[in-house]
């Protein structure tokens, strides 16, 4: 359901928890010195969490009379469960790190015992919760809930602490409760089965039961969405991915499986060739919401660190560095993880680096990964984005083709490619035309259109338009030899979608749209901090930017390049 995801990651931004990205402007290459997490990032983490928490506590509901009494609201003044959930957890870092200002707090105490108190009534007899937002008597969002509580729940209980005892019968409560649904409820999507077999495990590990073990095999009978690549179905690199990784080694670890935990591995091995400058992974070519969103891999922070521990994996530690000294702030959610597995704060192996130069292809997900430094490039099968470009702070969100060819079939999105060394080629070729009168002997008669469809008429008046994209890879630039052909006089546009944030030169401004631009001619300029991506040569012959048929603009400053059939351009970006 495309509305999931959102919901549960909402729920961060309008608890008032979500942090700005740091600025980031190094390359990946890492020391070859030994790393020490040691107590210095758990002490750095917890100063981050420490500054939010105040606010937090404004935010809880008292009132004896309310059926959220002890929960919290988000900022758009409703009351629900995940918000108060992330209450717990924010609140619960700081109780149980010996590096917060509110290590042991009384106050902090109290107020939790309060909101799992909240959670627990709230919490539906066949032991689920709603994700209000969308999902109601939900087994999925349960399942979220028992795999991000379940660290508290462990932290706190090796407090070893009397006063706690309320609190933890809450915990308890609530995670006996939730094996009612886990053990019977369903799915929504590939990612949910692999939360619902986790909380299991984790269940199954505070409270042994062969039931709960032999639910996680009705769902691994299914088999294990991952292809050759290393990807899952949902390709969902920013969001799900990372969310599967989790999953998988949590059953391999508390189920001593290490044909699960190599799912993940496996996973984590391709996400290396899908890191771009400055931490951001590639998310177009994502089957969910991350598709247009800007994501980083902060998000796979714990997947990489139980690795690096456990296969003492120099590459993953490189990451894992990266995370740390460039996306801290990223890492607040993990703070019960640290706390949790005491290994994870020790000496780990000296990282080595990843992955900063090379020439991918992941067949199954349809991607190309070119790496060049601080030059990175991706180009995307079955996509409106085809390419998409970064150098060093500065970056092309996408590059699309369009012609006014019969509506939405104008859009370019590449059904055939060809791989010959550093040239890639992207090809589309598109008929259609008009339709006859309906067969006479199938007329029921009673004039409703949609009983006489087109695939039983005749086409008439066929046109044809034929794509064809060439990507050169070139070192620290690429060339765009785009062609289209076929029927005569149709509208072409080159779309080119800069982030914003950066200044253009050399264009010339749309009269009919702002942020929209067009080069004439000569050669364009991005630039942003000290870095500068060149483009051209342009080529105006109408100005006509998003045209019928196109997807609607995105977001950030666009750049056309504009002809008609027969077109044929070579453009450069270096």
């Amino acid at each position: 359901m495309k509305n999931d995801i959102n919901g549960r990651r909402n729920f961060i931004k309008n608890s008032g928890l979500a942090f700005s990205l740091m600025a980031l402007n190094s390359n990946f290459l890492m020391t070859n010195e030994v790393d020490v997490i040691g107590d210095e990032l758990l002490k750095k983490l917890s100063s981050f969490n420490d500054g939010i928490i105040e606010s937090l506590l404004l935010k809880q509901i008292s009132d004896p009379d309310s059926r959220w009494d002890g929960g919290v609201k988000d900022i758009y003044e409703v009351p629900h469960a995940h918000a108060t959930m992330n209450f717990v957890i924010k609140l619960s870092s700081a109780y149980a790190s010996p590096f917060s200002k509110f290590y042991l707090s009384d106050r902090l105490r109290k107020v939790m015992t309060k909101a799992m108190r909240c959670i627990v009534e709230v919490q539906h007899e066949d032991g689920t919760i709603d994700l209000h937002s969308t999902n109601f008597h939900s087994t999925p969002d349960t399942a979220f809930f028992v795999n991000y509580l379940s660290p508290v729940y462990i932290i706190l209980k090796n407090l070893k602490q009397a006063r706690l005892g309320n609190l933890i019968s809450y915990f308890e409560i609530f995670l006996k409760k939730t094996s009612k649904c886990l053990l019977a409820g369903g799915a929504h999507t590939a990612n949910h089965r692999w939360v619902i077999c986790s909380a299991l495990a984790r269940i199954n590990s505070f409270f042994p039961s062969n039931a709960l073990i032999d639910r996680i095999d009705v769902w691994l009978k299914e088999g294990i969405d991952l292809d050759p690549d290393g990807q899952y179905t949902e390709r969902s690199v920013g969001s799900y991915s990372p969310v599967c990784d989790e999953m998988f080694i949590t059953m391999g670890r508390l189920l001593n499986r290490n044909d699960l935990l190599d799912v993940a591995r496996k996973n984590l091995d391709m996400t290396l060739y899908y890191i771009q400058p400055g931490g951001e992974v590639l998310t177009d070519a994502s089957g969910r919401q991350d598709s247009d969103k800007i994501s980083d891999v902060a998000g796979y922070y714990y997947s990489y660190l139980y690795f690096s521990y456990r296969d003492k994996n120099p590459v993953y530690a490189a990451v894992c560095d990266f995370i740390e000294n460039h996306l801290t702030h990223k890492l607040i959610p993990f703070i019960p993880y640290l706390l949790e597995d005491k290994s994870f704060r020790k000496k780990r192996i000296s990282a080595t680096q990843f992955p900063d130069r090379y020439f991918k292809r992941f067949k199954h997900s349809g991607v190309f990964r070119i790496r060049q430094s601080s030059f990175d490039v991706s180009i995307i099968e079955n996509n409106p984005t085809f390419l998409s470009l970064i150098k060093g702070s500065t970056v092309l969100q996408s590059m699309r083709l369009g012609s006014t060819f019969f509506g939405s079939r104008g859009q370019f999105t590449a059904e055939n490619v060809e791989v010959n060394n550093n040239q890639i080629i992207l090809t589309k070729s598109v008929k259609h035309g008009y339709f006859q009168p309906f067969p006479l002997d199938k007329i029921i008669g009673d004039g409703v259109y949609s009983k006489m469809p087109r695939a039983e008429r005749t086409l008439s008046e066929p046109q044809v338009i034929h794509y064809k994209i060439t990507i050169t890879t070139l070192d620290q630039k690429i060339q765009v030899a785009v062609e289209v052909n076929g029927t005569a006089h149709i509208l072409v546009s080159l779309e080119m979608n800069f982030r914003k944030g950066g200044k253009l030169s050399g264009v010339i401004s749309d009269q009919n749209r702002s942020d929209s631009y067009f080069l004439k001619e000569g050669w364009g300029t991005y630039t942003k901090d000290d870095s500068v991506i060149t483009f051209g040569p342009g080529k105006i012959e109408h100005q006509w930017g998003t045209m019928r048929g196109m997807h609607e603009k995105p977001y950030g400053n666009t750049v056309y390049i504009n002809g008609h059939t027969p077109f044929k351009h070579l453009l450069e970006i270096n």
